[in-house]
């Protein structure tokens, strides 16, 4: 069978990078499908929207459509698989996601282009399902049994089907390590999504994917996106062993619990290439934390902080402002906290109601909300409070997180004191106290810094890059040089081949400038920069 695994955004959040990106589960949806031998397309068509996008996959005639559906993206989905089934009535629509899974039958009711809705964990009912689709009843909810062995899933970034509007080397940098988290936040749907139960990937599975990445498409920084990467702390700190022994000198974030982290995890992860570390922290109020079922304390939330801060990584919290109950003194309390804490960042949205959440499930048995509201509006979720009295409260953590941000950044005192408790051969704390201190206009530092690296880990391209960047202005040749050291460790990494392309052409070589381009661009011909460099230069060569 030939299938599109979809995926598209609001089309009025089209240029928001992260709701734009394709989640991770649909890659991992089409690698499963190609691996049983079926011809798989994998689509993003948010900078398309929905009637476009559904002129663009019916070209490919697909026999079956699989979107993935979310809250925030619902309208947009069933926009297109509207225009898909109205041209197609004989195409197989199949929609799987959060949305779908917790109101699977109210969307088959209202949408009736969809044959088939797909609950929860995708890869093994789908599969089955396009098997052999006789199996099942047109306009049928279909699920399986929790996929125990992750390692057996085929890795995302191996898909080798047609993708449209996807850029791997965007897509694939994010990478899921657990499925599922056992704690009960109010307002989260993974509890009832996984049903609280988390499965693995081992280490070694996943070192072999960050391995398989880096030489496919020359990756150097990756992202984790579990609920909660450090629940279990003898994985990490296995996890840290091997990307350490690898060589692979990448460096990542992920996101993490207050209460699954410590200061010996942190180090080896900091030596490792991590620079950046997200709490779920979500209030500074106690009665907040218990209102969300948090089954945590603000003195939890400022050990790990204080943690953090003692390792050198970058801290940010993900902050919640809106909640029934909520009041001006809760927020008040935030402030503390960030005051106290000193996250690097922060982001901070505002409580809604989703389905599959207990606050969902709550407010309707109460009568506050209905399913049917999700048809009757078009916002990405059902707000708790006033948006006004929202808006006004996020408003000011914002502007409370940018003061603090400049009070929170580490300086030289800082950067001593956490090269003596990571050790001296921890190349992150130099990268970031070249950054530092280039930031600070000691161009001469900086450099001396990022050499450091080089010097006592020649592998590492980090080191020839800082270096390169920071020199690009004053030696553009100098620069070019760390740039090509560095294209000699990452060959496939197409952004170090278009700055030498981009300093080739200041420097006045442009064979040398058309070369590196075309290289970047064949690399990853979905690049907009790397594009837009080469057809400049076929202009300048007229």
């Amino acid at each position: 069978m030939k299938i599109a695994c979809v995926y598209l955004c609001d089309y009025r959040d089209r240029n928001d990078y992260f709701l734009s990106l394709m989640p991770a589960g649909v890659p991992s949806l089409a690698a499963t499908l190609e691996r049983e031998q079926h011809r798989v397309i994998l689509a993003n068509l948010s900078q398309l929207g929905a009637v476009k996008g559904a002129d663009r996959l019916l070209q490919e005639k697909p026999d079956a459509v699989a979107v993935s559906i979310f809250s925030f993206n619902r309208t947009e989905s069933f926009r297109l698989i509207g225009e898909l089934k109205g041209k197609n009535k004989n195409l197989i629509i199949i929609a799987g996601g959060q949305h779908p899974t917790f109101l699977a039958e109210q969307i088959l009711s209202d949408h009736p282009g969809i044959d088939y809705i797909v609950k929860g964990e995708g890869e093994a009912a789908i599969a089955e399902l396009v098997g052999n689709p006789k199996r099942h009843a047109r306009r049928s909810v279909i699920s399986k049994e929790r996929i125990g062995d992750l390692d057996a899933l085929p890795l995302p970034a191996q898909f080798g089907g047609k993708m449209i509007g996807v850029n791997p080397q965007e897509q694939f940098r994010y990478v899921i390590t657990t499925r599922g988290c056992p704690s009960q936040c109010r307002y989260c749907s993974s509890p009832s999504f996984w049903e609280r139960q988390v499965t693995y990937r081992s280490p070694a599975n996943i070192v072999a994917e960050l391995e398989y990445l880096q030489k496919k498409y020359g990756l150097i920084y990756f992202s984790i996106r579990d609920d909660n990467f450090t629940l279990n702390k003898s994985r990490v700190l296995e996890f840290c062993r091997l990307l350490g022994e690898s060589g692979l000198y990448m460096m990542w974030n992920c996101q993490a619990r207050v209460d699954t982290i410590d200061f010996e995890m942190l180090i080896a992860m900091k030596n490792c290439g991590l620079e950046h570390i997200q709490f779920g922290v979500e209030s500074g109020s106690e009665k907040m934390l218990r209102l969300y079922d948090k089954a945590t304390s603000l003195e939890k939330i400022r050990r790990a902080s204080a943690a953090t801060r003692k390792a050198g990584v970058y801290l940010s919290f993900y902050l919640m402002a809106g909640m029934e109950g909520e009041e001006d003194a809760d927020i008040d309390s935030t402030v503390s906290l960030l005051r106290a804490a000193l996250p690097h960042d922060t982001i901070v949205s505002p409580v809604a109601y989703y389905p599959g959440t207990a606050m969902y499930d709550r407010a309707k048995k109460a009568g506050k909300i209905d399913d049917r509201a999700w048809n009757e509006q078009d916002d990405s979720g059902l707000y708790v409070l006033d948006r006004d009295k929202s808006q006004k409260w996020i408003r000011r953590l914002l502007k409370e997180s940018r003061a603090v941000s400049r009070q929170a950044a580490y300086k030289t005192e800082d950067f001593a004191a956490q090269r003596k408790r990571a050790g001296e051969e921890g190349w992150m704390t130099d990268l970031l106290e070249g950054d530092f201190q280039l930031a600070s206009g000691d161009l001469k530092k900086a450099v001396a810094l990022y050499k450091r690296v080089i010097d006592r880990h020649p592998e590492n391209s980090w080191g020839y890059l800082k270096a390169a960047e920071a020199l690009a202005d004053p030696s553009p040749a100098e620069a070019i040089g760390f740039f090509k050291k560095a294209a000699k460790i990452v060959p496939s990494c197409h952004g170090v081949w278009l700055r030498i392309a981009q300093l080739e052409y200041e420097c006045g070589n442009l064979a040398g400038s058309r070369q590196a381009a075309e290289r970047s661009l064949n690399l990853n011909p979905r690049d907009r920069e790397a594009n837009a460099f080469v057809k400049f230069l076929k202009r300048e060569n007229r």
